[in-house]
């Protein structure tokens, strides 16, 4: 009896947790996250393969939407285009963006934030190393 309601207690913690870290209105801090296409974010979400967000091409962006995963908390956000300019994750696409936002609804199972402040840092490019060895 003791372990049916230890577990009931358990789960019931364990979901609320999951609902209140996306909850509508929750202020969202994001350090490092990654600019990528939702349909991209979608087959990492299948696979567990999240290389796949890093070498998404941009073009999946342009369709499906973009969308920002939060290495910290493994979660995906939408973005609402209110105050961040397209062109802006498009050259940043692929790299990493630290932002403060705020959840405002949901989309397709995914939380959509609004950014307030943010600063993008592209994806560095390809380049051979030139230092000593």
């Amino acid at each position: 009896m003791k372990k049916m309601v230890l577990s009931i207690l358990s789960i019931g913690l364990i979901s609320f947790g999951i609902v209140n870290a996306e909850e509508v209105g929750e202020d969202v801090d994001l350090s490092s996250a990654v600019i990528t296409a939702k349909s991209c974010a979608e087959k990492a979400k299948q696979t567990g393969s999240f290389e796949l967000l890093s070498s998404c091409p941009p073009a999946d962006a342009a369709q499906s939407g973009y969308v920002i995963y939060d290495v910290t908390e493994n979660t995906f956000y939408a973005i609402t285009p209110k105050n961040v300019y397209y062109f802006e994750l498009d050259e940043g696409f692929g790299g990493n963006i630290d932002a403060k936002g705020k959840i405002v609804s949901k989309e397709d199972d995914l939380p959509v934030i609004e950014i307030q402040e943010y600063k993008i840092s592209p994806k560095p490019k390809a380049g051979f190393f030139k230092g000593c060895l």
